[in-house]
């Protein structure tokens, strides 16, 4: 699940892709509120009102990064010999993903992202490898909140989100399989 920020490698990005860039990185480093428009502005090499040109707000520039975040960040069912390879696998992709777009994913994004990791335990429990009297969508809420929360939190984001997702996907392992 990569994140790319250009269309075509031997293209150089329009004005408008690279204010999408600039934005992109001051919403997630910022969040809306405390993202600057002067700043994008900079970044991109553009003045303020191009922006509002664009975009027309603040907002509408959000927006804008938003959808372009989530269209590129789509999880993908995940190869695995078992259920509980695959739940691990796509964990710890929803976990990088959350630390490094938190503020950019929208509902729509959330919901897929629980959908996934629901059809994996619903896998599980079809083929044996997990119980089937627990509730595949709520455990699949608890680890797309869980991800998420934990992007909220400071630390060495690539060995903390490793161990996270590590620990998260084998406490699910744990509690869903049988004993």
């Amino acid at each position: 699940m990569g994140l790319n920020t250009r269309t075509a490698p031997d293209q150089p990005p329009s004005r408008r892709q690279r204010i999408l860039v600039a934005a992109e990185a001051e919403f997630a480093e910022h969040g809306f509120a405390g993202a600057r428009v002067a700043r994008i502005a900079a970044v991109a090499g553009v003045n303020k009102q191009l922006l509002f040109h664009y975009f027309q707000s603040k907002a509408g520039l959000h927006e804008a990064v938003a959808a372009s975040v989530a269209n590129r960040a789509t999880l993908e069912p995940r190869q695995g010999k078992t259920p509980g390879e695959r739940l691990r696998a796509t964990v710890q992709d929803l976990v990088r993903t959350a630390q490094d777009h938190r503020a950019l994913l929208k509902d729509g994004w959330l919901a897929q992202a629980t959908d996934l990791v629901a059809s994996i335990i619903e896998d599980g429990q079809r083929s044996g490898h997990f119980r089937d009297d627990i509730d595949p969508e709520a455990i699949a809420e608890v680890v797309v909140d869980a991800s998420f929360g934990k992007a909220f939190r400071g630390h060495d984001k690539q060995r903390a989100g490793e161990k996270f997702a590590g620990s998260l996907t084998q406490l699910v392992i744990d509690h869903a399989t049988w004993r």
